[in-house]
């Protein structure tokens, strides 16, 4: 004969053991794709890595949100415990899996770029980089017609700017917005310690970089002719948009007076995917024009990230030039 204790537990409730695999799979997702990041943006983890990583954290949010709803199924179905953890696990996993969404949503929508610049017939080029880059990065390519319709298509607010002002002030501008950014350049006059790229007052400092075998870079420092001084009322400038291709003959005819560059590399914020940057600043008879270039090192997506940097500084040094003269 049953004891009561026997007959009562045929009436208790079953647990459901992938209602709590869900909470647990969530929360160790969660941390897993902490240490993946940070270690990525501190360097502890290197780039490709990180990718695969990131696939696994990924495949664990997908089981944790499987977990949970077959924990509701349980909870709806046979009466389970465990409704409280499916929930709690299908929340965090909600929670975790939303920026893989958002990512797959930019890549599915925007264009498969790497590489943005200002001018598609005749992009700034990259000289320092190409010795700061591994194999395995990108390489540098000027653009293709497929890539230049792609980009003139999705991103129409990427243009060059031209300034009624001398080319010394639009560099120190450019310098000064660089240095605020915290970008590393790639240049520097010696192999060890830090030397200053130019001598106009911008306080722009070269920091050493090292190649791939953690050897210093020597890259010749360029020449910057000093600028016209010219004793002129400030006033308000407007900045001219200067098309990214097909640009009028104006500014095919008109000889340069100097060509200035500027090459740096930006980390993004959160997993600090590094970016080479490059501006060419070309002193004209009646001002001074400006093109950009950003091209991301790793994957061939970009998720918009190039276009929306040059949109940005463009946008900044539009505002720190407002009021000046030449």
């Amino acid at each position: 004969m049953a004891t009561f204790s026997q007959r009562l537990a045929k009436y208790e409730r079953q647990r459901s053991l992938p209602a709590d695999w869900s909470q647990k799979l969530a929360v160790f997702a969660a941390c897993f794709l902490a240490i993946v990041i940070v270690g990525h943006r501190f360097d502890t983890i290197s780039t490709i890595p990180t990718f695969w990583l990131l696939g696994v954290g990924l495949a664990m949010v997908l089981a944790a949100i499987a977990l949970g709803l077959r924990g509701l199924f349980d909870l709806w179905e046979r009466g389970e415990e465990g409704g409280l953890k499916a929930a709690r696990g299908l929340l965090l996993a909600s929670l975790l899996i939303a920026p893989f969404f958002y990512t797959g949503l930019k890549a599915f929508t925007l264009p498969p770029l790497n590489d943005v610049s200002t001018d598609l017939d005749d992009p700034p080029q990259f000289e320092n980089a190409v010795y700061d880059r591994t194999e395995a990065m990108n390489d540098i390519t000027d653009p293709t017609d497929v890539t230049r319709r792609l980009q003139l298509k999705a991103y129409p607010r990427v243009v060059a700017r031209r300034y009624p002002l001398g080319a010394g002030r639009v560099f120190s501008a450019v310098a000064e917005l660089v240095r605020d950014r915290d970008w590393t350049i790639l240049t520097s006059a010696t192999s060890t310690g830090e030397a200053p790229i130019d001598d106009e007052g911008s306080a722009l400092v070269a920091k050493p970089t090292s190649d791939a075998n953690g050897l210093p870079l020597r890259v010749a420092t360029p020449n910057f002719r000093p600028p016209e001084i010219r004793d002129e009322p400030t006033t308000a400038i407007e900045a001219q948009s200067v098309s990214p291709i097909g640009r009028n003959d104006a500014d095919s005819e008109e000889e340069p007076l100097e060509e200035r560059y500027v090459e740096a590399v930006s980390s993004s914020l959160i997993f600090g995917f590094q970016t080479d940057v490059v501006f060419r600043i070309v002193e004209e008879e009646e001002g001074t024009l400006v093109d950009m270039r950003s091209a991301s090192r790793w994957g061939p997506h970009d998720l918009g990230a190039n276009a929306q940097q040059i949109i940005s500084f463009m946008e900044d040094l539009d505002t720190a030039l407002q009021g000046l003269s030449q």
